[in-house]
């Protein structure tokens, strides 16, 4: 899964207002040459050799390529590099020295006894200038398919790379079926002697500068899946093959669910108790499936051990449960920001592990360990997801978020000194999705520091001055959840002589409402028909400053309303005694996970008004 546990608006929320332009420019790296052959045998283990010849157009870009990693399984995979080089400009050959070569783990993979499998090699192309060549070929043999008898591959092209030449070859035997989803390569299959050849081809030289899409690159970009997998089902069938026994009930499983549920009678609570037990005290290790192999560890290893990633959770989770006379069944969803699942079967689209309990109708997430129960992270409604071990339906739709689960309200008070200078203090409630997201921002807080966090969240806002939060402790699985600040502006003497102003934010930790729940609010090149991921919700800011006696706005700014079928933006200025005023609230009530089509354009024409709101500032009268 990702590298750090940040679900969705938690993993922007200190970076608020980044945004960069897009459009056609000059690609900082040309990929001249990329020729993929596979060679898949019957048993669904292959043979792969990548081919690959780019240049960066920049000494910026030479650093950035100059290390090209390599990912692997040792366990299900052998990787040899067979050719490495670096071709200059005037031609000549400068070869990496293969044996500096090291296998080492890949980043953000725990050093634990069960996560030691997902390695990288590195290789370094030495005297790699701008124009310069660097040329790389190397080999992967399956050891053992991740799936037995089974063979799943995909690949897609980045808009911000240019893609002169791109063969992919896969031979495989003629009665090893292959389901192939292609997305904008040209195609050839032949068939001889018993074997069947299909081969890609692409090409691109147009590119952008930054890939800013709000959806996954597995949803709209040029791409290719191909799966020995003739459906969905087929492939829960063999995850369910992989786990089978994992979550059996041992003496010592029985003891600890016994233990956790003592005195507890009701089903649905004690479902409820082994769930917040599981999530808080199974440290989550993430590896996304597929990187580490597809089968858990056993439900008493994982509880020995105290850890496991998000498999061995369902497993502990559903051992515990099937203890106490509770059915469960592992449901494979999507964690990050992809919303359709290719036409061929693979792990690409289905990277994370997840709980449903049909007997409640409710999907749990214990690797978070700070979600309430039956509450998920944002990005986890309204996924398609495939359910293991079901008679019915495999592949079904995630619920989207209900309106009014998840709500933000931020309550900024301040007052304005003679001096300009302003003190304050913010207020943040959340609930639901957005209290685990205001939890994960306060586990932030405690390791960069009360003080240093709030400091550092001053100047990301644009405001420069000191602070320090108060919480309770970020872990438990309230479904409300709350933080304050106190903060101290420099001096604004501008303010006091005449230049505009709005109220501070203050300490705001979450994002400002229409943002992330309509889409990206600070993206504003985003294109109008680009989809974005949207959900139901309600966001409230009230921002009030008190000014100096004798000091007012020489003009409020006007009212602001925006309202459709889906959702409402209200903003009202006011001056009430000395107290300068705003109160905004965004209420969506959202039937799809994504905007898209008319919708997204009624999003975007909404956004354009909701920045213009946000920048409103006021002009105070003459003393």
């Amino acid at each position: 899964m990702m590298r750090h546990r940040l679900f969705g608006l938690a993993a922007g929320l200190l970076a608020l207002f980044l945004a960069a332009p897009a459009g056609a420019v000059q690609p900082s790296v040309i990929v001249h040459k990329l020729l993929i052959d596979i060679d898949v045998h019957s048993d669904g283990s292959a043979v792969i050799v990548q081919h690959r010849e780019q240049a960066p157009a920049s000494r910026a870009a030479a650093t950035q390529i100059g290390q090209f990693p390599i990912s692997f399984n040792p366990s299900l995979q052998r990787l040899e590099i067979t050719e490495a080089y670096t071709r200059k400009r005037s031609g000549a050959q400068v070869p990496v020295d293969l044996s500096q070569v090291r296998q080492q783990l890949a980043p953000g993979v725990p050093n634990v006894p069960m996560f030691m499998d997902v390695q990288q090699k590195v290789v370094i192309f030495p005297d790699l200038s701008e124009q310069d060549v660097e040329v790389l070929t190397y080999r992967e043999e399956t050891i053992k398919p991740i799936f037995p008898g089974n063979f799943i591959w995909s690949v897609n092209f980045a808009p911000t790379l240019a893609w002169e030449d791109v063969q992919i070859r896969i031979v495989a035997p003629s009665d090893y079926k292959l389901t192939v989803d292609n997305v904008g390569l040209a195609e050839e299959v032949t068939e001889q002697d018993g074997k069947t050849t299909r081969l890609w081809r692409y090409r691109r030289t147009d590119v952008i500068a930054e890939d800013l899409a709000a959806v996954s690159a597995w949803d709209r970009l040029p791409r290719l899946s191909v799966s020995s997998f003739a459906d969905h089902a087929a492939l829960a069938a063999a995850y369910a093959a992989g786990a089978e026994g994992k979550a059996d009930v041992t003496p010592r499983v029985q003891a600890k669910a016994d233990e956790i549920t003592a005195g507890i009678e009701d089903r649905r609570a004690q479902a409820r108790a082994i769930y917040e037990w599981t999530s808080g005290h199974i440290r989550y290790v993430a590896l996304y499936l597929g990187a580490g192999g597809v089968v858990p560890h056993a439900a008493d290893d994982i509880l020995a051990n105290g850890y496991g990633d998000c498999k061995d959770h369902t497993v502990l989770f559903e051992a515990f449960l099937r203890a106490k006379g509770i059915a469960a069944q592992t449901v494979l969803i999507n964690l990050d920001n992809a919303y359709t699942l290719s036409k061929a079967p693979t792990l690409t689209q289905l990277n994370h592990a997840i709980t449903y309990l049909p007997e409640f109708d409710l999907y749990v997430d214990t690797t978070s360990a700070i979600a309430p129960f039956g509450t998920l992270p944002f990005q986890e409604y309204g996924k398609p997801m495939v359910v293991v071990g079901t008679d019915g339906e495999v592949v079904r739709q995630m619920p989207t978020l209900a309106p009014g689960l998840a709500t933000i309200t931020t309550l900024t008070d301040a007052h304005m000194q003679l001096d300009g200078a302003i003190i304050g203090t913010t207020h943040i409630d959340a609930s639901g999705p957005a209290a685990i997201a205001l939890r994960l921002t306060a586990r932030w807080v405690q390791t960069a520091g009360h003080e240093g966090a709030a400091r550092r969240q001053l100047v990301t806002l644009g405001q420069q001055g000191t602070g320090v939060f108060s919480f309770a402790a970020p872990d438990g699985f309230e479904a409300r959840y709350a933080v304050d600040g106190r903060f101290q502006l420099d001096p604004l003497p501008e303010i006091l002589e005449g230049d505009s102003f709005a109220p501070p934010l203050g300490l705001l930790l979450l994002i400002r409402p229409g943002d992330y729940f309509l889409g990206p609010l600070g993206r504003s090149t985003l294109p109008v028909d680009e989809p974005t991921p949207c959900f139901s919700g309600r966001q409230v800011e009230e921002l009030r400053l008190e000014l100096p006696q004798g000091r007012q706005p020489v003009r409020l700014p006007k009212e602001r309303v925006i309202r459709n079928e889906f959702f409402t933006y209200t903003a009202r200025w006011y001056f009430n005694g000395q107290t300068l005023g705003v109160r905004r609230e965004m209420v969506a009530a959202f039937d799809t996970p994504v905007c898209r089509g008319a919708l997204r354009k009624q999003v975007a024409a909404a956004m354009v008004d909701i920045r213009r709101d946000q920048r409103a500032k006021v002009v105070l009268n003459e003393p």
